[in-house]
């Protein structure tokens, strides 16, 4: 399924497009420019029964298309976007209302694309009930897999998210994707998965990466005690009796000593994967340090 939908929007003219931006063939502003003019025709070639979702869909999935496709150190022009395009919103020519998804977000204000879209990707990552553990996956799809996680971590980071109280949060920012974060740290350290599996599988590394490229945003979510739904912020199988509902500082000591033990068990060969757990203990150290001083 991944390799399909990779060489269906590497195709597109959306995907050539943001290849032009991280390139540095294509400015930021001409980019947002061009995307809102490309959507709004396919919004209207539609006809009838489109929708804004599936007009906004191919935008957002040749996006992460190319995000797992380039290096890292590319993804800055892609978050560069993010940004720009959030400044914007389509209207309806008709009626001049705000053209909102399904669930009721505004497009783009809210870049409700990008949280679907990735879903959709993880989605097809997790077919396989043993992918967070499995020592023999395409080692293609493990670079995939870790720059997903990456480039959505970055998009976090530098998110702008203003928090109203120590019980509530106020989300102003659609490139927030805290709680697929949250998603993967509950599915590694809080189902019981044996400390021992995690070193050889690409679920260890994403969240590494969560920690890594978006430490700070986490930290904060912890700090100021952020929550979600009952199903979205829930613990996993093994802390079924705690009333965990999101960031907890309780939950993030978990999480560090579930590092720990992944590190100790780092086989010989493996010692890549131990350096990447030493960098994310290490951000997650310096974080608790710097609150208590």
């Amino acid at each position: 399924m991944l390799k399909m939908l990779k060489s269906r929007f590497a195709d597109t003219a959306e995907f050539k497009l943001f290849k032009g931006l991280v390139e540095d063939e294509v400015a930021v502003e001409d980019a947002v420019q061009w995307v809102i003019g490309a959507t709004m025709d396919r919004l209207e070639g539609n006809g009838p029964g489109g929708t804004i979702d599936k007009a906004d869909e191919v935008t957002f999935m040749a996006l992460l298309e190319l995000a797992m496709q380039i290096d890292q150190a590319q993804h800055g022009p892609l978050v560069a976007f993010l940004k720009e395009l959030k400044m914007y919103n389509a209207v309806d020519s008709t009626t001049g209302l705000v053209l909102k998804t399904q669930n009721g977000s505004w497009v783009w204000s809210h870049l409700p694309s990008l949280t679907t879209c990735a879903r959709r990707i993880l989605a097809d990552f997790e077919r396989d009930a043993d992918y967070l553990c499995d020592p023999h996956m395409d080692p293609e799809q493990q670079i995939r897999w870790a720059k997903l996680n990456i480039f959505l971590a970055k998009s976090t980071q530098a998110a702008t998210v203003r928090y109203t109280s120590a019980s509530q949060v106020c989300i102003s920012d659609g490139m927030d994707e805290s709680h697929i974060g949250l998603c993967a740290l509950r599915q590694i350290f809080e189902e019981g998965i044996p400390s021992e599996q995690l070193p050889a599988g690409v679920g260890l590394l994403g969240v590494c990466y969560w920690f890594i490229c978006a430490g700070d945003r986490l930290w904060e979510n912890v700090v100021n005690g952020r929550q979600y739904n009952k199903y979205d912020g829930r613990p996993g199988d093994m802390f079924w009796t705690r009333n965990w509902r999101g960031f907890e500082r309780e939950r993030w000591d978990v999480w560090e000593q579930g590092l720990r033990d992944a590190q100790a068990a780092c086989l010989p060969g493996q010692e890549d994967v131990k350096d990447l757990i030493g960098r994310a203990l290490s951000k997650m150290e310096s974080l608790t340090r710097d609150s208590c001083q």
